[in-house]
């Protein structure tokens, strides 16, 4: 019998399951699945990188539902950058992904091409940790070969969790020259329990941030109180 409430209870598996089921390849996304890749449908789209849950059918499926235009979602590689974890914990008690300018490291990411309709669902979704950005000077390599230097991405306002000037990335996302030690989602959630409320069981600690709002907004204010500086490059914060 499996007693591991992390593996049983459906709540609790959303939290350690981010940033849920990142894909290798891109894809269409329509009727809130997976189809074959359309690089035509993206004419007319913003290019807004995706680093965390953003690149998961599964939580575009959470925003999206199944009624909505078909989104190109692209495969690439972006330079100079890791994906860490934001100081902050979400509302369905992952603790999520922050981009972050790393020189030598290349981080491996999803290009969602969103019209401004869709970009209307998205920003609700993020606007409480994070700017949505205007990024220039990149060197962001699509699957298929060409190159963007500007794209779009929401970068965390929260600051980064880490231990002395080292964030901790995201095992789950792949990435080449990696500096910063990289942890699954239930590690940092355990890190993060062991910092705020050592010795707490660690399924209670992250059911009484999903179920309190208050004990959630204390807990982030804790992560931002001993949080890294935010580090980016040429970006300007769009108004939304």
């Amino acid at each position: 019998m499996n007693n591991d409430p992390f593996e049983t209870d459906p709540v609790l598996i959303r939290a350690v399951g981010y940033p849920y089921d990142i894909t290798a390849h891109s894809f269409t996304f329509i009727a809130g699945a997976e189809a074959p890749f359309d690089p035509a449908l993206r004419a007319g789209r913003r290019p807004v990188i995706g680093y965390g849950s953003n690149q998961s059918p599964l939580r575009l499926r959470q925003k999206y539902g199944t009624d909505h235009q078909p989104i190109p979602v692209q495969r690439a590689w972006l330079s100079d950058h890791d994906v860490v974890y934001s100081a902050h914990f979400s509302s369905y008690g992952s603790l999520p992904a922050a981009l972050r300018h790393v020189p030598g490291t290349r981080v491996a990411v999803a290009v969602n091409w969103l019209s401004d309709a869709e970009l209307e669902i998205m920003h609700p979704t993020e606007i409480d940790s994070y700017d949505f950005a205007h990024l220039d000077n990149l060197d962001l390599k699509l699957d298929d070969g060409s190159v963007l230097d500007r794209a779009y991405a929401y970068l965390s306002f929260r600051g980064h969790v880490g231990v002395g000037d080292q964030p901790f990335a995201l095992r789950e996302v792949a990435s080449e020259g990696r500096k910063y030690p990289a942890y699954s989602q239930r590690e940092a959630l355990t890190m993060m329990r062991d910092r705020i409320a050592p010795g707490d069981d660690l399924a209670g600690f992250v059911r009484a941030h999903i179920a309190d709002t208050e004990t959630r907004h204390a807990r982030v204010a804790q992560l931002e109180k001993a949080a890294l500086a935010v580090v980016h490059t040429d970006h300007d914060i769009v108004e939304i």
